[in-house]
């Protein structure tokens, strides 16, 4: 973040690292919210290197600067697209590249699917 001096501050890591985050997130009542993503199994290891979905919805409140886990697919996914964003009290994605299976956490079918959920997001969150 930039701080009022113009120079970056270092924010609360995620959860897990997350990246193909690109268009997987939205701001809501304050808040940042980033659905899937992918990790690495063997960060560093670069012979052992394969990509790995997440399945978790992040939510880093910009008032608290505090970041959580906030739910969670029923598959992991990368690259969701917020459509609609959130909407009396639902939170709208669509698109992505699903998971292998439940055993199974690499990438593997890009689906065209549209989601929601109920969310409550408030800004004391």
């Amino acid at each position: 973040m930039l701080d009022q001096d113009v120079k970056w501050e270092s924010l609360p890591p995620m959860p897990k690292p997350n990246s193909h985050i690109e268009f997987a997130w939205v701001v809501v009542n304050n808040s940042i919210v980033i659905t899937g993503g992918t990790s690495e199994k063997h960060p560093g290891d670069h012979e052992n290197v394969r990509m790995l979905l997440i399945g978790e919805v992040f939510q880093f409140n910009l008032s608290t600067q505090k970041l959580m886990v906030n739910g969670k697919f029923s598959y992991r996914i990368k690259t969701t697209i917020a459509i609609a964003g959130y909407y009396d009290g639902w939170r709208y994605f669509t698109s992505g590249q699903k998971d292998r299976g439940p055993d199974n956490p690499q990438p593997k079918k890009v689906v065209g699917n549209m989601w929601r959920t109920r969310s409550s997001l408030s800004s004391s969150s």
